[in-house]
């Protein structure tokens, strides 16, 4: 009977220690995962910039082709150099204050 108590302590302890390393070994890849993923997140965040950087620069190019193009192209264009100049009194006016 003793014996038999024994073997179950013992059969115990192994599936405790057993546990105990598929914890360690999952905290362990969820610390890894979660740097993996704060690196996706700054290459998310870097390509999302350029993005806006190129889209930036491709209305800046329409602007200036659209000064040597048609009418409407023109008058298109005028009508961003104004916005971009509306929002520049802006700032200044901000400043200012």
């Amino acid at each position: 009977m003793e014996n038999r108590y024994a073997s179950l302590i013992s059969e115990f302890e192994l599936r405790i220690k057993k546990l105990i390393s598929e914890y360690k070994a999952l905290s362990k890849e969820n610390e890894t995962l979660k740097a993996e993923l704060g690196r996706k997140q700054e290459d998310l965040m870097t390509a999302h910039k350029e993005i806006l950087d190129l889209r930036n620069d491709y209305k800046i190019l329409q602007t200036t082709m659209g000064l040597g193009g048609s009418e409407e192209e023109r008058r298109n264009s005028r009508q961003h150099l104004d916005k971009i100049v509306r929002e520049i009194d802006k700032c200044l006016m901000l400043l200012n204050d």
